[in-house]
């Protein structure tokens, strides 16, 4: 793969260039406390003009950590699974018949 040193890449107009990783990776020691520095880097996120390029980054790699396109690890899996899931077709009806009646294990016996 050619990688002129002159060329631009998606992260070089990131607005988190330069911020402090631990808003990226938050790390709380209560649910609130986390969803508070979650919905911080998301807020950042919201504002950035990479925001898609930066999410199918992390989804092609499979970032596990962190707050990557404005989604959290969870619903970057979410994302992932539903992406490569097969379309759903219908199934065919299946007729299930009740037990043979008495009679019949009767004779069989």
């Amino acid at each position: 793969m050619h990688n002129d040193e002159n060329e631009e890449h998606w992260t070089d107009h990131a607005i988190c260039r330069g911020a402090d990783p631990d808003l990226f990776f938050p790390i709380g020691y209560s649910a609130e406390v986390l969803r508070e520095q979650m919905d911080a880097a998301k807020a950042v996120c919201a504002n950035c003009p990479v925001k898609a390029e930066c999410l199918a980054w992390a989804l092609r790699v499979g970032e596990p950590d962190g707050i990557w396109g404005g989604t959290t690890p969870e619903e970057r899996r979410y994302l992932r699974r539903t992406a490569e899931a097969p379309a759903r077709r219908r199934l065919p009806v299946i007729v299930v018949r009740g037990d043979a009646s008495e009679s019949e294990h009767a004779s069989a016996a």
